[in-house]
């Protein structure tokens, strides 16, 4: 009976096969080299963050050492550094008594210019002066100031004796060419000698003298 029948067959549809084989290959090669890629850029990550991370704990610790370094040291005890600090405390000492007398002779001097004292008044406010700056020059002679303090010493001296002149100067004559000269000649001396010290306890991390107590 099935001799004379002809069966039909639907052909077959490989278009489909043919197009979703190639796809899922190309899907198979990719995905390997895609982890791979996210690793290496989440390794990469983890390298940059620890680098970051050290040089920063490297730049605390480098700065935290240098702050130590630079602190100052206090002021009293024994030992070489505070030896040196009570030499400069002796010559700030003796010196003292003229930066705050300085101040009366001074407003007395800018009265004078605008014609509120008369002469004999500016007169007997540079009389006080000068005394206290012979004063400290006999007392700055005799101190014991030892290496670059003595050096320091030495010019806080000419300060005062240049000092000296422009005040007798002044008392005597006046000499006002003369009396400007030696003053100004005692102001440069004077903070030549400040900033030796200065230089001097920057080294040994002394605190510095108070700007005010040499002028």
């Amino acid at each position: 009976m099935l001799a004379g029948r002809k069966i039909a067959v639907p052909p077959l549809k490989t278009e489909n096969l043919v197009r979703i084989s190639p796809s899922l290959k190309l899907l198979d090669e990719r995905a390997p080299d895609e982890a791979r890629s996210a690793c290496d850029q989440d390794l990469h990550r983890r390298r940059v963050y620890w680098a970051a991370l050290l040089a920063t704990s490297l730049a605390l610790v480098a700065c935290g050492g240098d702050k130590t370094a630079t602190t100052p040291r206090t002021t009293t005890g024994s030992g070489p550094f505070f030896a040196l600090d009570r030499q400069h405390q002796r010559l700030v000492s003796d010196y003292e008594p003229v930066s705050r007398k300085l101040y009366d002779y001074e407003v007395a001097l800018r009265r004078r210019r605008s014609g509120a004292i008369s002469r004999n008044e500016l007169r007997a406010a540079a009389l006080d002066l000068r005394t206290v700056v012979r004063t400290a020059i006999r007392r700055l002679k005799g101190d014991s100031a030892t290496g670059a303090t003595a050096t320091a010493k030495r010019l806080l001296l000419k300060a005062l004796e240049a000092r000296s002149r422009a005040l007798d100067a002044l008392i005597n004559g006046p000499d006002l060419g003369a009396y400007q000269r030696n003053w100004d000649r005692s102001v440069v001396l004077a903070r030549e000698a400040l900033t030796k010290l200065q230089d001097i306890r920057d080294r040994a991390r002394l605190i510095p003298l108070p700007e005010d107590s040499v002028s």
